[in-house]
């Protein structure tokens, strides 16, 4: 009450019932009817109306809706859930400006290195956690590509962190010759994960939502979480794909096919970031025919699809990390352009945040710029959702 009394109105997502859609008059709460899925509000007052708190709420549908477009919900119940997910001025922007999030957001980052081994952990993995986020954070996992490290995300990861997530990255073994296939890798991320379910809380200093867990993936990490999800349809919330790949590596032969042969399983919202020159070269990265593109045909709706332009399969790596990657990223199509890659990098963390925002979070305003790219900070050449 005191932000909204200093700083004026706060945001606020909450659970949608069939029996919010039909309210006109006095305090709401919950009674009746299915979920119909998340929605955001702004809380601009509070009062009591015959001895019942409420939050006094304005609605975006227009005023021939609810009490003259306004909604009483009841306050102090965490009715709906609106009081888990209000976003106050002091730690999240207003964001009048949507495109502000593919700036850095509003929180300082801490990164922690686990150690395989550590209280029984099973891989090296990298935290980065948002300070003071307060309430239940949700989580995104973040899977690497093909024979790279996980910290060669950290400006992309760091910027996804920065708007309010728990972003977890570890550590896949891969080889040429005789490495794990996808369907080993897999079940190695899933038992990795449900470690993380029961021992995340006591590495970090704010508390993990799992019920909101999110799932990501560049490259081969793409066709990793897609075994993952076909395994288990309900494992994530949302899955984004950044440019990935469906190929199977050279020498694997047929005990790694693709994992989009078989029907995906996955009904939860999903999104796809492909690049332009990810096809291109004598060995292409993101083959044509294994890449976003088919990802995307193969997801159900609700799906976007967004493909960069000017930019290769490696260019959201970090600068500095270039080099050590040597071959692996030297073989890929790129765009030979340090500064596009850096704003690529800045761009790509600005998706996943609105991306997982609207699917965790019920912000479902950012799918105003998921889908269309006008005021978007970097060029497309295909832009599709369904």
């Amino acid at each position: 009450m005191q932000e909204i009394y200093e700083n004026g109105s706060v945001e606020a997502s909450l659970t949608v019932y069939e029996d919010f859609v039909t309210y006109s008059s006095g305090v709401y709460q919950h009674v009746t009817g299915s979920a119909l899925g998340g929605h955001s509000l702004k809380i601009i007052g509070w009062g009591i109306e015959n001895n019942i708190k409420y939050w006094l709420c304005a609605n975006s549908w227009n005023k021939d809706w609810g009490d003259n477009g306004f909604i009483k919900i009841k306050k102090g119940t965490n009715e709906c859930g609106i009081e888990n997910q209000i976003n106050t001025g002091i730690f999240t922007p207003d964001y009048r400006d949507l495109t502000d999030i593919f700036k850095n957001g509003p929180y300082q980052i801490k990164t922690t290195d686990v150690d395989s081994g550590d209280n029984g952990a099973p891989r090296q993995f990298r935290i980065y956690e948002p300070l003071n986020a307060e309430g239940k954070i949700p989580v995104v996992h973040f899977l690497h590509g093909f024979q790279l490290k996980y910290s060669y995300y950290d400006n992309l990861l760091t910027q996804l962190s920065s708007h309010g997530f728990i972003v977890v990255s570890g550590q896949s073994k891969h080889s040429l010759i005789g490495g794990d296939t996808t369907y080993q890798e897999a079940e190695k991320v899933i038992t990795f994960i449900n470690w993380l379910k029961e021992n995340l809380a006591s590495k970090i200093s704010i508390t993990p939502d799992f019920d909101k867990f999110g799932i990501s993936g560049h490259s081969r990490g793409g066709k990793v979480t897609n075994r993952i999800l076909n395994q288990y349809p309900d494992f994530a919330k949302s899955f984004f794909g950044l440019d990935p790949v469906d190929s199977a590596p050279p020498t694997s032969g047929d005990s790694d096919p693709e994992s989009l042969i078989d029907p995906v399983q996955f009904k939860g919202e999903s999104m796809f970031l492909g690049t332009e020159k990810g096809p291109n070269g004598s060995a292409p990265c993101a083959p044509k025919g294994d890449n976003s593109i088919n990802f995307f045909a193969g997801y159900p709706s609700p799906s976007r699809h967004i493909i960069a332009a000017g930019v290769g399969h490696m260019d959201m790596i970090d600068t500095d990390d270039i080099s050590p990657c040597a071959l692996v990223c030297s073989v890929c199509a790129k765009s030979g352009d340090k500064t596009l890659n850096e704003q690529f990098m800045t761009y790509s963390g600005g998706l996943m945040a609105a991306f997982f925002s609207s699917t965790l979070k019920g912000l479902t305003k950012y799918e105003v710029i998921l889908k269309d790219t006008t005021n978007h900070p970097f060029s497309s050449t295909l832009v599709e959702y369904k």
